[in-house]
């Protein structure tokens, strides 16, 4: 299928959010790959050994409401409503790509339309508005209310609270030694394909100490732990002090850096750094033909 596209090669964009990393096409000016192979392109791209290497992808399109249009695909070819990582790497993007001028930018997404705020020099810093988390099971979605439910998930008995901060997350609080030692492999995979969410679920797992809180994401499409999730650490930050564990703006340590997270008017900001680790050339005639060989 990939012989449907045109050009033999394709410029693209690696970029990460404390080390949560995308390959990014720029489709503002065109569209470079059709709609209907988008996913299986996706895939092939974030093989981390016959492809580039990723968490997922972005695309850059035009937006006739906002400065540009936000897509965002998981590593298994699904697509997401909503990457807060990856939304901070867009923006970026756009900034130094003159589609959007630094200071407060307007994104178009498929949760609306989000306002950021770029700030451009020696390192970039991006504050995004991630809008209102939504606790209600139809919104989330889960089948009925998960705030501290109690759930037995591999022989371990676990309160979990469910909410929905772009997309639907599970978080779960540890004592910092666990939160270090536990394989959240298995657990993540039996919650995440419970039938409760009809969705499916990321799901978090969180320490508190000293007013700050560490996480652990297992994410949905990508179906392993990443070192970083935007929307993780805004759903686990929301959880903390609901419970009153944190106040605010409350950091976030997730391990591949720091997020700040804080409340206001009921919309979560998140403010975090972008990288923009190389520009390069993708060769579609060499993309995925060893796998065709074996």
């Amino acid at each position: 299928m990939l012989d449907l596209i045109p050009q033999g090669r394709i410029f693209f964009v690696k970029m990460h959010g404390n080390g949560n990393d995308f390959v990014l096409f720029d489709e503002f000016e065109q569209e470079i790959i059709p709609e209907r192979i988008k996913p299986e392109l996706v895939r092939l791209v974030c093989d981390r050994r016959f492809g580039i290497g990723a968490d997922g992808v972005l695309f850059v399109q035009p937006s006739a409401v906002a400065n540009a249009r936000f897509r965002y695909f998981n590593s298994d070819g699904s697509e997401a409503e909503m990457c807060g990582n990856g939304i901070r790497c867009f923006s970026r993007y756009i900034v130094e790509e003159g589609y959007a001028n630094p200071g407060n930018i307007r994104v178009e997404t498929l949760v609306g339309i989000l306002d950021l705020r770029v700030e451009a020099g020696k390192e970039y810093k991006v504050k995004v508005n991630m809008g209102t988390v939504k606790t209600s099971p139809k919104e989330i979605p889960a089948k009925k209310e998960l705030w501290g439910e109690e759930m037995e998930v591999k022989g371990k008995k676990l309160k979990v609270y469910a909410v929905n901060s772009g997309v639907p997350h599970v978080v779960i609080f540890l004592d910092e030694n666990e939160l270090g030692s536990l394989d959240i492999i298995p657990i993540s995979r039996e919650i995440r394909y419970n039938d409760l969410f009809p969705e499916g679920t990321n799901v978090n797992f969180v320490s508190v100490s000293r007013g700050e809180i560490k996480i652990r994401t297992y994410e949905r499409g990508v179906e392993d732990e990443t070192l970083s999730c935007g929307t993780g650490s805004v759903a686990s930050a929301y959880v903390a002090l609901k419970k009153g564990l944190v106040s605010e703006p409350v950091r976030v340590h997730t391990r591949g850096g720091d997020l700040i997270i804080e409340f206001k008017n009921g919309n979560a900001l998140m403010t975090g750094g972008a990288a923009r680790v190389f520009d390069g050339m993708l060769n579609l005639s060499e993309l995925g033909n060893l796998h065709e060989r074996f």
